[in-house]
């Protein structure tokens, strides 16, 4: 074998994934490879180290969909969509880190170990970005104080975040690796069903920022605690840092990464296909008519979460035992349906049963693919960088979607005397959808190393 070929062995396997390749970084040794060895872990160390979860969604889905468009319509009411626009591409630019902060995660040499002061660093961020934007918009309101203090937030969520994706990956062994991505999952969907329905009948909009730092410094400290008695000091070659090393956080070739390549292609495909959920409240009111189609909206993202969330440890065990990459494609295949019986415009009771099996087949897709992730990244001792990467792929996704579906929609859609779309607008949309969906079943064939 020469020295710049690839040679995928399993994802529990403690050897390098990949032999040395100009474009890679020498591997270091983990630091917890003795407990990936030993006993399992129970399911409360499971539930505790993925805890942080929680107030990852509670924030970032909340945010997003109420949290900024009100606070835009207050601050700037003639250039509300504009600005809200902006808001969200600083929220995705800020997610750009993640490699970069994975990489220096990975090398952390701390007697606490490698994520703890990360998560704790990014975690100062958070609170002084929240409290910023909460000072800002009581005091003026000051927009631009507002604006600055949001990408502090946001840069200390996604450095928390960079350090805990690989918190499985660095104590949870394969075998139960399915499980730990179906608790991640379930956390993921409980917390964004509960930010929702704190923000809108518990809390004001004005007060979200001091329920956003409580509910982080909670999940943050649960995590914490729970993973510093499984975290060891680095005890690899001091290897120095290097631009060169740096550059590679960013690229992702078959050559360099081998299946965890497919993998990152396969969340990129879904996002892109995820955009259409940013056109669901147009969809309700001028497809099917709601009035109401705000309150709705709320209603059915949280029933179809909470349905979601009931089927992610059941998918998680049976991964485990039976498989990854069939349960993905049947999920994605499953998907394109959904959005093929969207495009009938049936009644407000069908869409509703309809998102409800979108929430199960969404949960489904999240938990066996985090865990399909964990199972192919290419070196033991990159996990952080390399789980950042993957998450990259779903701001590009993310990003890029709308970018393709909005002019879309308004090309194909457009009403000269109606601010309504027409259906054959959201036709094309979910056409646009299913394109992508698809295309990312197929992908998960490409993954040859895992089941």
């Amino acid at each position: 074998m020469s020295s710049k070929e690839y040679r995928q062995v399993p994802a529990y396997d403690h050897k390098p994934a990949v032999e040395q390749t100009p474009l890679q970084s020498p591997k270091a040794p983990s630091s917890n490879e003795a407990l990936l060895t030993g006993e399992p872990l129970g399911m409360f160390q499971i539930i505790c180290i993925n805890f942080f979860a929680f107030p990852y969604s509670f924030i970032l889905s909340t945010m997003g969909i109420l949290t900024l468009p009100v606070e835009c319509a207050r601050m700037f009411p003639e250039r509300k969509g504009e600005m809200l626009g902006i808001m969200l591409g600083i929220a995705g630019v800020s997610q750009l880190i993640c490699p970069l902060v994975g990489y220096f995660s990975d090398r952390c040499r701390m007697s606490v170990g490698k994520r703890v002061p990360f998560l704790l660093g990014g975690a100062v961020l958070v609170v002084l970005g929240l409290l910023g934007m909460m000072w800002a918009r009581n005091a003026g309101p000051t927009p631009s104080i507002y604006i600055s203090a949001l990408f502090i937030a946001l840069l200390g969520l996604n450095i928390m975040y960079s350090a805990f994706t690989a918190v499985n990956a660095d104590f949870v062994e394969k075998r139960q690796m399915g499980i730990a991505s179906g608790v991640m999952a379930i956390l993921q969907l409980t917390g964004s069903c509960a930010g929702f329905a704190t923000l809108k009948f518990l809390v004001s909009i004005q007060n979200s920022y001091i329920a956003y730092i409580v509910t982080l410094l909670v999940g943050a400290a649960v995590t914490c605690v729970a993973i510093l008695p499984l975290e060891s000091p680095f005890r690899g070659e001091r290897t120095a840092v290097s631009c060169e090393d740096i550059s590679t956080c960013y690229i992702i070739t078959p050559g360099t990464h081998g299946d965890f390549f497919w993998v990152f292609m396969v969340r990129l495909f879904y996002y892109l296909s995820m955009s259409l959920q940013a056109f669901l409240l147009y969809y309700l009111h001028d497809g099917i008519g709601v009035e109401n189609a705000e309150e709705t909206l709320v209603i059915l993202v949280m029933t179809s979460q909470l349905v979601g969330a009931l089927v992610t440890v059941p998918i998680g065990l049976i991964s485990d035992n039976f498989g990854r990459k069939d349960i993905l494609f049947g999920t994605c295949i499953f998907e394109a349906m959904i959005y093929g019986l969207f495009m009938v415009f049936p009644p407000l009771w069908v869409v509703f049963a309809l998102s409800i099996c979108y929430g199960i087949a969404n949960a489904s897709l999240m938990t066996v693919e985090y865990a399909l992730a964990c199972d192919t990244l290419p070196s033991k001792g990159a996990t952080a960088r390399d789980l950042g990467l993957w998450g990259v792929a779903a701001f590009l996704g993310g990003s890029f979607g709308p970018l393709i579906m909005g002019p879309v929609l308004h090309i194909v859609g457009y009403q000269p005397d109606s601010t309504a779309y027409s259906k054959e607008g959201y036709i094309a949309l979910f056409c646009i959808g299913i394109g992508f969906i698809v295309a990312s079943g197929f992908l998960v064939k490409a993954v040859r190393g895992s089941t």
